[in-house]
């Protein structure tokens, strides 16, 4: 939550409801967009297809609880595709596990683009009610 001065309370409630769908309140709401479709320019490099890295029996379980409930959130779905990275489970410090992927060996191959980034105090100018605020 928005840490706001005083005189800036009321503000920051007004745009907090203005904006509450782009907040995400826990795992299952985080939605997607239509907007854009995102490609991985790897040029003409064959597919890479990593073998899955082996799981404690007592974490498989867990994996496929985490799988699921992505599944059903749509945040993955199921895919035939060449490529494939290996997960990685990584404790969090509240003992909950976070669900990540090793793409490295993709990061090998996909063609680098820049492009620039605005400094963060330039981008919060247009907003009053977040410019002076921390998170």
């Amino acid at each position: 939550m928005l840490n706001c001065p005083p005189n800036r309370k009321a503000p920051q409630k007004d745009c907090s409801k203005n904006l509450k769908t782009c907040f995400s309140r826990n795992s299952s709401d985080i939605g997607h967009t239509t907007v854009t479709q995102h490609r991985i320019d790897t040029a003409d490099h064959p597919p890479i297809k990593q073998h899955p890295r082996r799981l404690p029996f007592a974490k498989q379980e867990e994996v496929g609880t985490l799988l699921r409930e992505m599944q059903e959130n749509d945040i993955i779905e199921p895919s035939s595709s060449p490529w494939a990275s290996p997960i990685v489970l990584v404790r969090k410090k509240d003992g909950s596990t976070r669900f990540c992927v090793d793409y490295r060996k993709l990061n090998d191959v996909t063609k680098k683009e820049s492009y620039p980034l605005p400094r963060i105090d330039d981008t919060l100018i247009p907003f009053p009610v977040i410019n002076g605020s921390r998170l």
